[in-house]
């Protein structure tokens, strides 16, 4: 399939994104939708079926761009992918969301049992090969990532998180040694799909204050994360992007230190607040609630939030990017995700 420019668009995402870096005129906005497994459904697959299908992920992500018009492609490997490569069993439903159904390790103590990865562990050939096929479609149109998971939530996935987090008390040392190796490999998993001349994004959920105190943010999760950053910087000549959920507002300090270049933000945070405390350092995405607003408003509650959103970013002297607080759920319609992109076109310049 032929990658299209949206007929409610007058540049490609590669034009646009170099528009907006050179300061020059441009015709809207950076957006990105966060469409998760809603993409299968434009190709009339279930989320399994999607998430299993080096080809369903292709076709996914190439409908998605055309439908909506987007600004990037990627498709993985992401948290899920990454843990399934170190010997976890991720369950796919056929709708709905990835969990894990078994762990490889039972407890801090069996952290040497665990394998490197390569490129053969788990599903991450499929990853890799679709990421790379995306990338030959995309040439001269449009960028395509890879998504990394962030340290803490990996390991969450691979331990259990009560187990991780009860070992960050009890067992602070081994916990090290567990996000030492958690780290290495995920600068494996760089390295392997850094070949294919993508930019990286790094989502680390668990993260969150909402989780973790922000002691335990600075001593488990911001050295391990500021090294992944550091090194896809140094790698691919990118910097990240790194969305956490929930509230981060303690740990912005460390948040902003890190080798990143973008900041997403969970709809629960003040937007305003993050693009002033981000303005002079990074740029910023955010963040529409995507339950709340996007799924379940109207078209008027939709627009009153994108220039909500869009008027905070002025802010961000590093640029804005619109996006929800998070993944759409699955129920969320194309009208509403039309009525929230078609917002962003229209308030792009208020």
């Amino acid at each position: 399939m032929e990658l299209k420019i949206h007929p409610k668009d007058k540049m490609t995402p590669l034009e646009r994104a170099k528009a907006i870096a050179e300061n020059k005129d441009y015709d809207r906005i950076m957006m990105d939708p966060f469409l998760g497994e809603i993409k299968a459904r434009l190709i009339g697959k279930n989320t399994r079926e999607y998430w299993r299908n080096e080809d369903s992920l292709v076709m996914g992500d190439i409908a998605a761009m055309n439908r909506f018009g987007l600004d990037g492609m990627g498709v993985g490997p992401n948290a899920y992918g990454i843990a399934e490569a170190m010997g976890v069993v991720p369950h796919y439903p056929e709708q709905g969301l990835i969990y894990v159904e078994s762990h490889p390790i039972n407890s801090i103590d069996e952290v040497n049992k665990l394998k490197d990865i390569t490129l053969d562990s788990g599903s991450l050939k499929m990853y890799y090969n679709a990421t790379a096929r995306l990338r030959e479609v995309a040439d001269g149109f449009c960028g395509v990532g890879a998504s990394v998971s962030g340290p803490i939530t990996l390991a969450g996935f691979v331990l259990g998180t009560d187990k991780l987090l009860k070992a960050m008390i009890k067992s602070p040392d081994k916990v090290h040694d567990f996000l030492r190796y958690i780290t290495d490999n995920v600068k494996k998993v760089v390295d392997i799909f850094n070949v294919l001349d993508i930019g990286f994004s790094m989502a680390d959920p668990i993260a969150s204050c909402t989780m973790i105190s922000p002691k335990m943010y600075k001593d488990f999760a911001y050295p391990y994360t500021l090294e992944i950053s550091s090194y896809i910087m140094e790698k691919s000549g990118r910097a990240p992007s790194y969305h956490v959920c929930g509230n981060t507002k303690k740990v912005w300090k460390y948040v902003k230190n890190l080798d990143i270049g973008l900041f997403s933000v969970d709809n629960e945070m003040d937007i305003d607040e993050t693009c002033e405390f981000f303005a002079d350092s990074k740029m910023v995405a955010g963040n529409v609630a995507p339950v709340y607003t996007i799924c379940n408003g109207t078209q008027e509650n939709i627009e009153d939030e994108v220039k909500r959103c869009i008027l905070a970013g002025k802010k961000c002297k590093k640029g804005f990017v619109l996006t929800p607080g998070c993944n759409l759920p699955l129920a969320t319609t194309d009208e509403k995700i039309d009525m929230f992109l078609n917002a962003g076109r229209k308030y792009s310049f208020i």
